[in-house]
């Protein structure tokens, strides 16, 4: 599990789920580790309500570090966001994706995550580097295409985060076109499933509803 506390080591502790159902913690750092406030000094067999601290401020439960993540709800980059809401813990997760079993990462779930990445650089107006990841992404996501519901919506997803940077730049009549392309895709599909949300279509329509006020404006 990556950790985006400076204070924690790179690799601070090592927690093990036996095949017998017990966990436990050793310790790997020199910062230490505390199992409900007393030292670690050896590997111990844990609860997984206990409280492990690493290094001076972060702490969590046992559970909380050995809970799996969801990660076929990754389906656009809203929900990406959330669980990484900095662009500095979101390029955590992208670097160390690369560590994750196959089994546990969707296929989509790093072209979602590129995504998510892009709307902070636009944020930060950074809109060449947030281009080059929406490209990226749509071009993994395009040959990907197997005709799953899942898919198409979460290719339409990144159709959205492309029409909002090129809203963001100007570009009103290429935005229109990809949110065209998007609204289109999630109008065919069924409704509320996986990749074809109301928070995902609410996103479309809302920008639609700029680029087409940003037009009206300029005429």
């Amino acid at each position: 599990m990556p950790i985006t506390d400076e204070t924690v080591s790179r690799i601070h502790c090592k927690i093990e789920v036996l095949d017998n159902g017990y966990i436990a913690v050793t310790n790997l750092s020199t910062g230490g580790t505390m199992l409900n406030g007393q030292k670690l000094v050896k590997r111990t067999l844990v609860q997984k309500s206990d409280i492990l601290q690493l290094g001076p401020k972060f702490q969590a439960s046992v559970n909380d570090l050995i809970e799996k993540e969801d990660y076929s709800a990754y389906t656009c980059h809203q929900v990406v966001q959330r669980k990484y809401p900095s662009s500095r813990e979101l390029q955590v997760f992208l670097s160390t994706s690369s560590q994750r079993a196959t089994d546990q990462l969707t296929n989509y779930a790093i072209p979602v995550a590129k995504s998510a990445q892009a709307c902070y650089l636009m944020d930060e107006g950074k809109y060449w580097e947030a281009q080059n990841l929406i490209y990226e992404a749509g071009d993994t996501l395009y040959d990907m295409q197997d005709g799953s519901v899942t898919l198409q919506g979460v290719y339409a997803t990144i159709l959205v985060v492309c029409a909002l940077l090129y809203l963001k730049v100007g570009r009103l009549d290429v935005a229109l076109e990809a949110i065209n392309g998007a609204i289109s895709i999630f109008d065919r599909l069924p409704t509320d499933v996986q990749g074809n949300s109301v928070e995902q279509r609410e996103e479309a329509n809302q920008i639609a509803a700029q680029i087409k006020a940003e037009m009206d404006n300029k005429r």
